[in-house]
């Protein structure tokens, strides 16, 4: 009987509405406790006890290589090629409201992260594995923007015809995918892994923001 209550709890759409907003709530106090703790702060102990503990039991010269590989996934290179790409595929196919969205959340990101980092001013981590990175450090943006694109194709993917267990198994892998380049960006230590989290809060505050008032104002099927 309580199985089936919340069954019909999470079915109703005012649920899901309800639900969604907590996980808005959770996010955006992460974000703000971390940049009153850690960025504002500079209470950074659990940042170097984390940078400690990869250095001790994650970081290898087999995997460096990996990291490397996926962390580019969401980087400037790629986005500036891919993103347009999909916004050009978008409009070729007629889904303007879908490209309109794209184009939307990707600038409204951009711009969060650039203001972010200009305003906080935050240094990079000491000792990063690969090249010194030349920006500021918070929010990362590999984190944020990597959470915005990839969890817009599963939000397009999502609203399809395809059989549920395809959406399910497409959205695991964008959202692992996802999390394995903020993942990246901490071993490669470029990024405090504060800076990664607060990216994941922004970018998913950023993202529902986009998709509750498009499914108000403009639906997109």
């Amino acid at each position: 009987m309580k199985i089936q209550f919340l069954k019909d709890f999470y079915a109703n759409n005012s649920a899901k509405l309800l639900i969604s907003l907590l996980f808005l709530l959770i996010a955006l106090f992460l974000l703000v406790e971390i940049t009153d703790e850690m960025v504002l702060e500079k209470e950074d102990n659990v940042d170097f006890l984390v940078f400690k503990f990869f250095n001790k039991y994650v970081i290898r010269n087999s995997l460096t290589g990996f990291m490397s590989l996926i962390t580019q996934f969401s980087s400037t290179p790629f986005i500036k090629v891919v993103y347009p790409f999909l916004i050009i595929i978008l409009l070729i196919f007629k889904f303007y409201r879908k490209a309109i969205f794209t184009f939307l959340a990707g600038v409204g990101g951009l711009l969060l992260i650039y203001g972010m980092k200009m305003f906080f001013a935050r240094p990079r981590p000491p000792y990063p594995l690969i090249h010194k990175e030349e920006n500021f450090s918070f929010p990362s943006g590999h984190a944020t923007f990597s959470f915005i694109f990839y969890g817009t194709l599963a939000y397009f993917i999502w609203l399809t015809d395809l059989p549920k267990v395809w959406k399910y198994i497409a959205m695991i892998f964008l959202i692992s995918l996802s999390l394995t380049i903020g993942l990246s960006r901490v071993y490669l230590r470029v990024h405090f892994p504060s800076d990664v989290l607060g990216g994941f809060c922004l970018g998913y505050s950023w993202l529902f923001l986009m998709i509750f008032a498009f499914r108000k104002w403009y639906p997109l099927n």
